[in-house]
């Protein structure tokens, strides 16, 4: 069959025997003519299409729910001072980027220092007192006891000597009076005494200081050593520091201010992960469990989907909405020195809504839309063949499908997932490619 076709500057479209004329434009200054014969490449739509496929596969999943959601900090701090000071020193400002330990604000320490100072001194006392006792008598003193306690001993034999002889001649009334004789042996039982003491002292000066004035001299040393430990610890208390990484998020004092005990300084919070906090109706609490992994989307990133974790239920409904609070963990890695997700934002969070099920997933590009019912085009024997489906929940870029005719889709089916648009129920195709990614 010809057609012709002819430009005119007014359009005209009508049946002629066995010539269609299509439109015609006429010009003032030019007229053509094109032929254009059937079977050519515009009109040939008997050949084989040229299709991409993908393979039915089959997954175990659940209905999905979309909840909208609120995007808040992994954890939040507001530092309050465990003292009464002054503040010598804000070291942070609003938005700063903050780490573990890392000093915010600077209480002055000047009193606190003196007291450690003099505990420290103390217990450099106590320490050498008892250090004196464990290394016990030296040498010197040994020596100055054995030589006292010799003098003595050799005093006392004189003495007792000198009232041997006094005790015979009075027996022999030999000129020496009872007076003589009595005061010869009081000196006797003196330099005996004597001699007794300096024996005592020589015995402890050798044994050395008691095991029980030790024990005291060491406790002694514990309980300054605490003294100090607490005076220490107090004056860590002066520095307020950060508990964990993240940002500043408020500043609540400033320098030369006085704080009191309790008092706020700043408000940290780490977003990185984060939190995002969405309420699920009792009627769907029961398919949602802990560990589960969820898609999170943000307004504020769009065309972005983020993996969370589902972290906790928690075990309380709000009386009036009926809806379980549900954490979910999202990572929130920095990029170019900036966090994706901030607290504050809108989410929303798909959760699961019914029990997973074995399902056939297919491409969301196989299914075609328009018509009285959804449909796909599975390839069997190198032909195009219909197939009506009915849609069910999604898993990204895929969706469960149920053939409306029981039998016509299996897993491992070829579907169409390109070049589907111009296809007719039975037509030749050719396979350019098949595809194998999964959800």
């Amino acid at each position: 069959m010809l057609s012709v076709v002819l430009m005119s500057t007014f359009p005209m479209s009508c049946r002629f025997g066995r010539f269609r004329f299509f439109s015609a434009m006429i010009s003032s200054t030019w007229f053509g003519v094109f032929l254009i014969f059937s079977g050519g490449p515009l009109l040939a739509q008997g050949g084989p299409a040229t299709v991409v496929v993908t393979a039915v596969i089959e997954k175990n999943i659940s209905a999905e729910q979309s909840y909208v959601a609120n995007v808040k900090p992994w954890r939040e701090s507001t530092i309050g001072s465990a003292v009464d000071g002054r503040v010598l020193e804000f070291m942070v400002n609003a938005g700063e980027a903050v780490t573990k330990g890392q000093s915010l604000t600077q209480l002055r320490t000047k009193t606190i220092d003196i007291e450690i100072a003099g505990a420290e001194a103390e217990l450099a006392l106590r320490e050498a007192e008892l250090e004196e006792l464990k290394n016990g008598s030296r040498p010197d003193e040994i020596k100055l006891a054995e030589a006292l306690r010799d003098e003595a001993k050799a005093k006392l034999e004189y003495a007792q000597s000198k009232l041997a002889r006094a005790q015979r001649l009075y027996k022999e009334s030999a000129g020496i009076s009872i007076d003589e004789f009595e005061s010869d042996r009081a000196e006797a039982l003196v330099a005996e005494a004597t001699f007794a003491q300096n024996e005592s002292s020589y015995r402890l000066v050798v044994e050395g200081p008691r095991q029980e004035q030790i024990a005291q001299a060491a406790a002694r040393v514990d309980v300054q050593t605490q003294t100090l430990e607490g005076l220490r610890d107090r004056r860590e208390k002066y520095t307020l520091r950060a508990p964990f990484d993240g940002f500043v998020a408020k500043e609540l004092t400033e320098t030369g201010a006085w704080v009191r005990q309790g008092d706020p300084v700043a408000t940290i919070i780490e977003i990185d992960p984060l939190e995002i906090e969405v309420y699920v109706p009792e009627a769907s609490i029961q398919f949602v469990r802990p560990g589960d992994q969820v898609n999170v989307s943000v307004e504020a990133v769009p065309g972005q989907t983020f993996q969370g974790v589902v972290d906790q239920i928690v075990p309380l409904a709000d009386p009036l909405a009926r809806t379980f609070p549900v954490r979910v963990r999202v990572e929130n890695a920095a990029s170019e020195g900036r966090h994706p997700l901030l607290p504050g934002m809108l989410a929303r969070v798909k959760l699961p809504s019914s029990e997973k099920q074995t399902r056939m997933l297919v491409p969301k590009d196989a299914i075609q839309l328009g018509g009285a019912a959804p449909t796909l085009y599975r390839v069997v024997d190198g032909k195009a063949m219909i197939v009506p489906v009915v849609m069910g929940p999604s898993q990204g870029s895929w969706v469960a499908v149920t053939p409306s005719v029981p039998d016509q889709l299996s897993v491992k089916d070829l579907v169409v997932t390109r070049g589907n648009e111009r296809l007719r129920p039975g037509q030749d195709v050719t396979i350019a490619e098949q595809q194998t990614t999964t959800p």
